[in-house]
């Protein structure tokens, strides 16, 4: 019987469990911001709220330094996890943790003591300055716990649970409401209030996802303190794009804004902020199927899963174009662009009714061509993904500076055309460079065929002919891969017994759809990853005894993104015939 190539039913799955988790997450964390808002507007007026707006520049930078140090982490711990490297997860861990405990500790003091620095680059009117002084005065202090509680819900995540990050978020929120009305409300502590709300909020998540690192399935564990420089080099550089491209979007908003403004006047900065507002809302979305990207495909290139991985990034080039056009229709429906912004005047409706949607239209090719960025990140082609950033935005803000300098009446038109644009060169790019390297790499998102091994990728049904179909298969493949014999027997063995558990009682499961098979073999090792949905089920147990009489296996399981994983790894020994475990 032929075994069945590799489907997505598995990976979809995960990336639908994981892309969900992630948006719930990154709404919850927006809730609680705004209810910030909502609070000072309704104890202390407009003013205190304006005051937020203003500090933003300042908190963003300071959680740019957290996405340096964590953000780059996250791949490479679950690069780790894949290849079932819990010394080298706990190494990329620690070291992420203790620098933001020194590094991100440092940058928060100096923040504190240079406030009036930067409340004068913030702004020149001094009597604006006295409420975002007093919100820094407070927020700065404890910054680096906002540092600390996002590279918790990052690892967290990664290791499989991005719903327990869920939960954790969605009880900070929660922390933080019921601190800004009583400090606010009740207290009279105006921003302050607020602000000290915001720092409940990271303890509250920091303390949530502490419970999980005292599980014993947890992929990490804490460290003493060393200084592994070469780590947090790698650390850094992971995160070096996504820092520098939060900075750059941060200043492109700006440019974008005072363009518009010139052109149009402050109708057209209006219209702006509301298009601003939409895209911000996509950008939820798009940083969901990114931290998806990060964790679950960390995890393939780490099993050497290069096909998994690549069907994981065709469905996520998919899944965001369904999520951004499901917005995208909703922005087409009449009068709703009115309620959600408060514009009544019909003239004024219909003006910003045909903004919003030209502008829309941009939506698509700027969440594939951020899609294909996180690709190259995971692949950790830093350059490349960093050039990709600064050309797109740079080809966005030079569209619209040609169209408010040309034709200023159709310059909403530049955004769709400029991201059209780029897209197009980036794709070309791709085939490009797939066409010079002989097509080892995909012309489309430019993962390799090949990682220097020898791969078996498949998926099998629920049936017991299909277990024995693929470890005929599998043993043809490992013999052609000169594994030694001995070893070839331990694995099979295993992997017979394993499967056959999974058929027999693996519960949840639906009859029509199949479990993953993936091998990986060179000269010095074996890992085989066997990966099936329903509920937890942990089928080492029931092969236990002939498990036992094949001790040349490390085997473990791990339920994770909503399905189960089975790793086996096999280190062979330099003398022929011989094998040990890990």
């Amino acid at each position: 019987m032929e075994v069945n190539r590799r489907n997505t039913y598995l990976i979809s799955g995960a990336l639908k469990n994981f892309v969900l988790a992630s948006v719930l997450t990154a709404a919850a964390a927006q809730l609680a911001s705004t209810c910030d808002a909502i609070v000072l507007a309704q104890f202390e007026g407009e003013e205190a709220m304006s005051a937020l707006s203003l500090v933003l520049p300042v908190t963003t930078f300071i959680s740019c330094v957290g996405l340096l140090l964590a953000f780059g982490a996250n791949a490479l711990s679950a690069k780790a996890i894949g290849r079932h490297d819990l010394d080298g997860a706990a190494a990329i861990f620690s070291t992420a943790v203790w620098s933001i405990l020194t590094i991100g500790v440092g940058v928060s003091v100096l923040a504190f003591f240079g406030i009036p620095v930067l409340m004068r680059l913030i702004t020149d009117e001094p009597s604006l300055r006295e409420l975002p002084a007093e919100y820094l005065r407070v927020y700065t202090l404890g910054a680096w716990l906002e540092m600390l509680s996002y590279a918790l819900c990052l690892f967290v995540a990664a290791d499989g649970h991005p719903r327990r990050v869920t939960v954790a978020v969605v009880v900070g929120m929660a922390v933080n409401i019921v601190v800004d009305v009583l400090a606010v409300g009740y207290l009279d502590w105006g921003i302050v209030g607020v602000a000290c709300g915001t720092l409940c909020q990271f303890v509250a998540n920091i303390l949530m996802l502490s419970l999980y690192f005292r599980r014993p399935s947890c992929s990490y564990r804490l460290t003493w303190p060393t200084m592994r420089w070469r780590q947090l080099f790698r650390n850094m550089q992971g995160g070096a794009s996504v820092s520098i491209g939060n900075v750059l979007m941060s200043v492109s908003v700006l440019l974008i804004g005072n363009i518009c403004f010139n052109a149009l006047g402050e109708r057209g900065f209006f219209f702006w902020s509301v298009c601003l507002q939409v895209l911000l809302v996509t950008v939820v979305f798009i940083n969901g199927v990114i931290e998806a990207l990060f964790a679950i495909g960390g995890t393939m290139l780490g099993e050497h899963d290069l096909n998994g991985f690549r069907l994981l990034a065709r469905r996520a080039l998919l899944g965001v174009s369904v999520l951004v056009g499901l917005f995208m229709l909703v922005l087409f429906v009449p009068d709703v662009v009115g309620v959600l912004f408060g514009v009544e005047d019909p003239s004024e409706l219909a003006a910003l009714n045909h903004v919003v949607r030209i502008f829309s239209l941009m939506l698509i090719p700027f969440s594939l061509s951020l899609i294909l960025v996180a690709v190259y990140q995971v692949l950790e082609l830093d350059v490349l993904s960093v050039v990709s950033v600064v050309s797109l935005l740079a080809v966005l803000i030079g569209m619209v500076y040609c169209f408010s300098m040309s034709v200023p009446g159709h310059l909403w038109y530049a955004f769709p055309l400029g991201a059209f644009l780029f897209l197009g060169l980036q794709l070309l790019y791709s085939y490009a460079r797939s066409r010079m390297q002989h097509g080892r790499v995909s012309g489309l998102t430019l993962i390799p065929y090949s990682s220097g091994g020898h791969s078996l990728d498949c998926s099998v049904h629920y049936q017991q002919d299909e277990v024995a179909a693929v470890l005929l298969q599998m043993r043809a493949f490992l013999e052609g891969a000169e594994i030694d014999k001995p070893a070839i027997s331990g694995i099979e063995a295993c992997c017979e017994e394993l499967m056959t558990a999974i058929v027999l009682h693996a519960a949840g499961r639906v009859t029509n759809h199949s479990f993953d098979v993936h091998v990986y073999a060179n000269h010095q090792s074996v890992l085989l990853a066997i990966k099936y949905g329903g509920r937890p089920f942990d089928p080492i147990g029931l092969g236990k005894r002939r498990m036992a009489a094949n001790v040349t296996e490390d085997v473990s399981y791990k339920y994770m993104y909503g399905q189960n994983v089975v790793l086996i790894k096999v280190n062979q020994l330099a003398t022929p015939g011989c094998t040990e475990a890990l």
